[in-house]
């Protein structure tokens, strides 16, 4: 399965984290959510990591990116995907739910459970808890709505993994909603553990309550 943050060195650093939580001395089942999963190549990786161990999360709409959701059309928030989506590149089909649910079960990865739709602030009303978390939407909206629906499952000491978020002038809505509504309203819940600009990646570490 494709991974498109292969490409930029993003998903090495969730994978890193993915590996680690196995090695940490947790005593119940790991729980990984991935939002705006695309193609699957991501939560392919850490199913194959936790299979027997933990189970992961991946939503999408498996149809491709709601740029409707974006006030100006033009915008690389409205178009980031499309070149990807060109037959010559990707194309669409490898993104529908139908064919990645057939290739994880292909696997054996019955610990990758995909979530067909768009994402709303009760996303994670099933899911417990959540060992790590990455929002990767590109739209400010849909970040917005993901960081609500995780910000309290995720477990203290663990991480948020925050794509699309900066530098500042790659998509300047999601940086803007990272500054002002991440970390500026809720400092106090998160340290940053490394902005990997490169990457278009920030890792944040959730508060352990004293």
């Amino acid at each position: 399965m494709i991974s498109l943050n292969r490409l930029n060195g993003a998903e090495k650093i969730v994978t890193s984290y993915a590996k680690e939580l196995l090695r940490l001395p947790i005593d119940k089942p790991l729980i990984g959510a991935e939002f705006g999963s695309a193609y699957g190549g991501g939560i392919e990786a850490v199913g194959k990591l936790w299979k027997g161990k933990g189970v992961v999360y991946g939503f999408d709409t498996f149809e491709g990116h709601p740029k409707q959701l974006v006030p100006d059309q033009k915008s690389f928030e409205a178009t980031c995907m499309d070149n990807w989506y060109k037959k010559e590149i990707y194309g669409k089909e490898k993104l529908s739910y139908e064919y990645q649910r057939k290739e994880l079960d292909r696997q054996g990865l019955d610990n990758v459970i995909l979530k067909k739709g768009l994402i709303t602030k009760d996303a994670c009303a099933e899911i417990p808890y959540l060992h790590y978390a990455l929002l990767d939407m590109d739209i400010m909206e849909s970040m917005e709505i993901g960081y609500a629906a995780v910000k309290d499952k995720i477990e203290p000491g663990h991480l948020l993994f925050l794509h699309d978020v900066t530098p500042p002038t790659h998509i300047p809505r999601t940086f803007h909603w990272f500054a002002e509504e991440v970390m500026g309203k809720d400092e106090e819940m998160w340290t940053v553990l490394g902005d990997f600009s490169n990457m278009y990646l920030v890792v944040l570490s959730k508060a352990i309550a004293t």
